[in-house]
This record gives structure tokens, C-alpha cells and sequence, in this order.
């Protein structure tokens, strides 16, 4: 199975935190060990809507702070809305590769949901306080 997954509000479980500058805010970054746990056995493919500025330090925090990286990660070179840029992500890159894939999206912003629904592609949201001890099948 196919992970796709959202960084902010997902993966990093401090989100709500806002710090300045911007790197600030992601060497403040804390990711969610109990879903990394949960995603070492998959195919992950982090698809963000963080511009793309912002890949290395992110992509480095993450493993730094988790000795875990995405397989693929995507992040927003487009400047678009997070539907928009992981909709254009998804017909540009993912679906090309992975089309018959079966594919989980765990996604916090509902409209994103909604453009995976389109798709065809089911997806989770975490919901705080949550702490799950598998992967919804």
C-alpha cells in the first residue's frame, strides 16, 4: 500500500506552534513517533503543501528527529492552495507511477480529503489526542 501523506497537522503533531522565521518554526517541528512506527513498513510518499524552498531543513529535521525519511516527498514548487498543489502533485507525479496502487491518504484539510475522494483514494484524519496502533484498513 501506497501512504500518501500530509506534513503539517499530520506528521508534525506541534503544527498549532508558529515560530519565526520560518525555520525556526520547523527546527521546533515535533513529528508523531507512533506513526512513523506505523509507516516504516510502507511505500510513503509526503506530499506537502510547504513550498518548496523548505525541503532540505524539513527533509533533515524529519530524519534527524526520527531516523525515518519518506520514500518520495513532494512539496509545493506551484504556489498553490493545499487541494490545488497536491491535486497537480498527484496527476504529475503519483498517479503516473503508482496508478494501480492501492493508495491511503492520512490528510488533515477536509478539501484535500475531498480531491482524494475524486480519485478514488480514501483517506484519514488524525484527530488530536489520537494515538492509533495501526494503519485504518
Amino acid at each position: 500500500m501506497i501512504i500518501l501523506l500530509d506534513l503539517n497537522y499530520t506528521l508534525v503533531e506541534n503544527s498549532e506552534e508558529k515560530h519565526k522565521p520560518f525555520i525556526k518554526q520547523i527546527e521546533a517541528e515535533q513529528y508523531r513517533a507512533w506513526l512513523v512506527k506505523l509507516l516504516k513498513p510502507h511505500h510513503v510518499i509526503l506530499m506537502t503543501a510547504r513550498p518548496a524552498t523548505y525541503f532540505a531543513p524539513t527533509i533533515a529535521s524529519i530524519e534527524e528527529k526520527t531516523g525515518w525519511q519518506p520514500d518520495v516527498a513532494l512539496f509545493n514548487a506551484y504556489g498553490l492552495t493545499p487541494p490545488l498543489a497536491k491535486e497537480r502533485m498527484l496527476k504529475e507525479h503519483v498517479l503516473p507511477k503508482y496508478g494501480e496502487a492501492e493508495m491511503l491518504a492520512i490528510e488533515s484539510n477536509p478539501a484535500t480529503r475531498a480531491m482524494y475522494a475524486r480519485y478514488g483514494i480514501r483517506s484519514v484524519k488524525i484527530e488530536p489526542g489520537d494515538e492509533w496502533q495501526q494503519l485504518p484498513s
